[in-house]
């Protein structure tokens, strides 16, 4: 008998900020935009790697603010090819 199976969520998540501090130029929105893209073009990726947005990670700049998870890492302005190595390392086991 075959089971339904759920589809596992994914092991790691970037949240990148776009509150008014960090987004003030829409860069934040920019660099969510770019790993939408990464991610769209690398199925296998996209289904071990979330992105979401957030207000306010409480680590204000006036740049690109993104927290991995689940380690908890926060990097300032990172590019997009940074941060998807940076989650391939986590989702590895590498301390970043």
């Amino acid at each position: 008998m075959a089971r339904d199976t759920e589809p596992s969520s994914p092991a790691c998540r970037l949240l990148v900020c776009v509150g008014p501090r960090c987004d003030a130029e829409g860069r934040g929105r920019a660099l969510a935009a770019a790993l939408r893209e990464k991610l769209a073009a690398d199925p296998g990726a996209a289904r071990k790697i979330s992105l979401q947005t957030r207000d306010c990670l409480r680590n204000c700049t006036r740049e690109p603010i993104v927290r991995i998870e689940p380690s908890g890492d926060v990097f300032s302005n990172p590019t997009a090819k940074d941060l998807l190595r940076l989650a391939r390392a986590v989702l590895d086991g590498e301390t970043v």
